[in-house]
């Protein structure tokens, strides 16, 4: 027994601990990584809480070289998988009838028929056939829970724009400018503002606007990031960029995508702005840096632009009549921009990124002596409180939709809506 305890190798205490250190590491990195995307507002107020201490440079290395690695992984695990999908294509494509929406157009019975399509964005090719779904190109009706029976307004379609990654899928949403109204609200932190007081941006959807809303989606990016301008109600939160992506909305109701030094000889008819990272698509064109470089940077807070994340996009089309959201998932800048002018955005920029910012909610009334509530968003795996927007303030910007009809007292009348005031609020 004394010789085979002279030959037992002696243990190294220090290895030993190492070896803890190591496995709670790898442990507590997992359990954090899936907790931020899990847990709702986490990840923000942790980003927010390292930058503090170590600087947005030292944050955005650290997100770039995780989302790095989750894209390897990514790419290795679905290497020979189909498709990433959110719906399945419908069985018949929807007609729409000739013309447009009528303006003055009255809600059908709620226990009527289907409503019938009288518009229709145009359908179109999938850009990679090989990483493409029968659901890609093809827009599904999106009816209007405010307004059962009334024509449809909104459609949703699909398109996997990157051929190297079959899990990068964006969901688009197309809306007839003339069926909805579009307003931009301030957060009540985001875009930061000295110009603005506190209890003038509530940072929510407007009391007489709560019953019309069927959906709402996010902004743009936090001041900090890029010090993108805003004008809202006459107020400009902050100043225009030259380079900057501007969508504008003007006072004559049409809506433009664009730089702003290339429109700012009309800012006089501007009713409102936000800007963003330089434009994704301008004039029908992909910009030139996407056009051939994969990880450009400059449309998201990375060190080296590799990240590959949940981004979001708003475009317009060319003939102005048709307005796009994306949101789409495992996202580069290039793949984004690609995506939105498949889908038909003759201009786009790209709006809020990161996994927990990108939304797009539809809203419905439950009980009608409560508000509305969100009840699901346009893709899977969004998180997002039932409340959002409606009675709870957001700390940042958003869009949100009104049908361009209203209530006439208490009865189920509709009538054409007249310019409403845009209201103020969020980044």
């Amino acid at each position: 027994m004394a010789e085979d305890k002279k030959k037992r190798p002696k243990r190294r205490p220090w290895l030993r601990r190492l070896g803890y250190v190591a496995g709670f590491g790898v442990v507590s990195t997992l359990g954090l990584w899936i907790a931020v995307h899990e847990v709702e507002g986490l990840g923000p107020a942790i980003a927010d809480g390292l930058r503090s201490v170590l600087g947005p440079r030292a944050v955005a290395w650290m997100e770039d070289v995780a989302y790095g690695a989750q894209d390897e992984f990514n790419q290795w695990r679905y290497k020979d998988a189909a498709p990433k999908t959110f719906w399945e294509a419908p069985p018949v494509s929807p007609e729409p009838n000739a013309g447009p929406v009528p303006s003055g157009a009255t809600s059908a019975a709620a226990d009527g028929p289907p409503p019938v399509p009288t518009w229709l964005p145009k359908p179109f090719a999938a850009p990679h056939p090989s990483v493409a779904t029968p659901a890609d190109g093809i827009w599904v009706p999106i009816e209007d829970p405010a307004l059962p029976g009334a024509p449809i307004a909104l459609y949703k379609s699909m398109v996997h724009p990157d051929e190297r990654r079959s899990f990068a899928a964006l969901a688009v949403v197309a809306i007839d400018v003339s069926a909805y109204e579009l307003h931009l609200v301030a957060g009540t932190t985001e875009p930061f503002s000295m110009r603005v007081r506190r209890e003038d941006r509530p940072g929510k959807i407007p009391e007489e606007h709560v019953d019309w809303v069927p959906a709402a989606f996010n902004g743009g990016f936090k001041a900090t990031h890029g010090h993108y301008g805003m004008l809202l109600d006459g107020v400009e939160y902050l100043p225009p960029r030259d380079i900057a992506c501007t969508f504008a909305r003007y006072k004559d109701g049409h809506f433009r995508v664009a730089t702003y030094s290339n429109i700012e000889a009309e800012k006089d008819q501007f009713l409102f702005y936000r800007q963003t990272p330089p434009c994704l698509v301008e004039d029908g064109k992909v910009h030139e840096k996407l056009a051939y470089n994969e990880y450009a940077k400059g449309w998201g807070a990375t060190v080296s632009g590799e990240t590959i994340i949940r981004r979001s996009a708003i475009g317009i089309s060319a003939d102005g009549k048709t307005l796009f959201y994306g949101l789409g998932e495992a996202m580069t800048a290039q793949s984004l921009a690609r995506g939105m002018n498949a889908a038909g955005a003759h201009g786009a920029a790209e709006l809020d990124v990161n996994h927990s910012y990108p939304r797009f909610l539809f809203y419905e009334r439950k009980d009608p002596e409560k508000p509305p509530i969100a009840t699901h968003a346009i893709i899977p795996g969004i998180k997002y409180p039932k409340d959002q927007y409606v009675t709870r303030p957001s700390n940042r910007d958003f869009f949100y939709l009104t049908r361009h009809l209203r209530r006439q007292g208490k009865g189920a009348a509709i009538a054409p809506e007249g310019d409403s005031k845009v209201a103020s609020s969020h980044d």
